[in-house]
């Protein structure tokens, strides 16, 4: 009978252990499962088998992959910088999406490692699979449709205008697709507001958040706004990643769900 029971167990063990999303969750029933196997084993009259599980099934395996997960369970950020969504602070980061990734690596007990980089080498690294994701100043292009992505955010893309001159925007970015043939393409966010300080642009386009950036800073006294397009900010996956697509809707849901959400909004925004 306890034969039965054991193997049972066993099986029942195995199976969740397979299913297990979290890596760490499925390493430690599988340990489990080694130590009940060598109990099936003592009970089947085979105590050296029931040892050598014990040992290399539990104490070894489990060793060697919590190994593996720690030197190789990396979540690679293809980060674009964006006060307050996302930005350096030292060698870490601070800000909304931040404090999103850091309930992401928890979640999946993977280490965040930080790749600062300009908007348009975005969809190379997320197609390449060189980045697990991209966040931070993140509206979806029309050539980024096919990534996997989730949506926290809504924000709206703008034109400002302040005189007949040139129109900028951020290169790689949806506001740069919206651009009329004349205008101005600009590497990074940085760039785009110093020329607009400057003078030397006529207007730009740019979502809330830049707009925000630009009336903090005084430039919005004279300036025509007019909306062109509502829309989101996400953060976008590379193909293969869809389990951390997954997680990280979840950990969006369940924010919202609680109450969380909207004290993290108050916090940045």
């Amino acid at each position: 009978m306890t034969t039965v029971a054991l193997s049972i167990l066993v099986f029942s063990l195995a199976v969740l252990a397979l299913s297990r999303r979290r890596l760490l969750w499925g390493i430690a029933v599988l340990g489990v499962h080694s130590l009940v196997l060598a109990g099936l084993y003592f009970s089947l009259a085979a105590p050296d088998v029931a040892l050598t599980e014990a040992a290399i099934g539990f104490g070894l395996v489990t060793f060697v992959y919590l190994l593996a997960i720690r030197r190789t369970g990396k979540i690679v950020i293809a980060a674009v910088a964006c006060p307050p969504l996302l930005y350096p602070v030292g060698e870490r980061a601070a800000g909304l999406v931040w404090d999103l990734l850091q309930l992401l690596s928890a979640r999946t007990h993977r280490e965040l490692e930080l790749l600062w980089v300009e908007r348009d080498e975005v969809r190379a690294l997320l197609s390449s699979s060189e980045a697990d994701l991209a966040a931070g100043d993140i509206v979806p292009s029309s050539r980024e449709e096919g990534f996997p992505r989730v949506s926290f955010l809504p924000t709206r893309i703008v034109r400002v205008q302040w005189d007949d001159g040139s129109i900028g925007a951020i290169r790689g970015s949806r506001e740069a697709e919206l651009l009329p043939q004349r205008g101005k393409l600009f590497p990074r966010r940085e760039t785009l507001l110093f020329a607009l300080e400057k003078g030397e642009l006529g207007g730009a386009i740019v979502n809330l958040l830049e707009l925000r950036s630009l009336y903090l800073r005084g430039k919005l006294r004279e300036a025509e706004v007019e909306p062109l397009e509502d829309t989101a900010f996400s953060v976008l996956f590379a193909p293969d990643e869809i389990e951390l697509v997954r997680t990280m809707g979840e950990i969006v849901d369940e924010l919202r769900g609680r109450g969380g959400w909207g004290e993290l909004v108050r916090r940045y925004l």
